[in-house]
């Protein structure tokens, strides 16, 4: 280990141990979360891909236009790429980032993390087809978001991996935590939309699915995670107990707003696949 790495090491041990507790308990409700929404996946479109049956995707009425066409196989397959690979990589990410798994589990590691690599990739390349090939060219601000989400993924990828391949430890760590969250947009999508729309109908506001808040979290989904990484990365290492225990507060209530969505769309998702909402 480098004297950069070892002194950075050093001072998470003696500094920041509160924040990165928080941080543990963030991520602990995040997984939790993102294993339920990998069952959703795996039911909702896994489980048809499998017996054959992919029309029932065209089952799912809120997206722009139905999944499967007959005649458009290359339009499906892509469809079915991003789909499916949303839920490989909300499985595979957060095991990425679990220092237990890091430490004791290296050569793991690193055929997760290469996977999960190659899996966002294709997952971003999907997606971009679905966006500007086979859907209408988008036009308005809020529409743009996911392109840039996209070119978010691609380049955190890029340089996680250069950072691994110089055995530049520090730099990785930060690298995959950033790509982690943007690669996790479509899940922070939900569970944000879902955590919103329940806690303001019980604070008695009106919610609306064009409202503001929809609007912006088509780009905070993946834009807050980021900006909320980097107070992570700053107050880990501060001086100061006061904005160590601050920040760690901040996350801990990020945790409790992550349990609220992921349970929320947890139980539409549910219903959803038995039928019981429409979709």
């Amino acid at each position: 280990m480098s004297n950069s790495n070892a002194s950075y090491v050093l001072k998470q041990k003696t500094k920041s141990n509160i924040v990165d507790i928080a941080a543990g308990i963030w991520l602990f409700t995040a997984i939790l979360g993102q294993v339920a929404f990998f069952g959703y996946i795996a039911a909702f479109y896994g489980l048809p891909a499998i017996n054959g049956e992919i029309e029932a995707w065209n089952s799912n009425t809120l997206l722009n236009q139905p999944p499967v066409v007959k005649g458009h196989f290359l339009d499906t397959a892509a469809f079915g790429t991003h789909a499916i690979g949303a839920g490989i990589v909300a499985l595979m990410g957060g095991l990425q980032l679990v220092p237990f798994i890091r430490n004791r589990f290296r050569t793991f590691h690193r055929w997760n993390g290469r996977l999960f690599v190659m899996t966002v990739v294709a997952l971003c390349l999907s997606g971009y087809y679905i966006v500007w090939v086979r859907g209408p060219v988008p036009t308005s601000f809020s529409e743009l978001g996911t392109s840039l989400n996209g070119a978010l993924i691609l380049g955190f990828a890029w340089l996680a991996v250069t950072a691994a391949i110089g055995r530049r430890f520090v730099e990785h760590e930060r690298w995959a935590i950033r790509l982690y969250l943007v690669s996790n947009a479509q899940w922070f999508l939900r569970i944000g939309g879902f955590g919103y729309f329940f806690i303001a109908q019980n604070l008695g506001a009106e919610v609306a699915f064009d409202g503001w808040f929809f609007k912006f979290w088509i780009w905070g989904c993946f834009l807050v995670p980021l900006a909320i990484s980097e107070v992570y990365f700053r107050t880990r290492r501060s001086d100061r107990v006061s904005v160590r225990k601050a920040s760690a507060t901040f996350i801990i209530g990020c945790a409790l707003l992550t349990i609220v969505g992921s349970l929320v769309f947890s139980i539409f998702s549910i219903q959803l696949i038995q039928g019981i909402v429409p979709a």
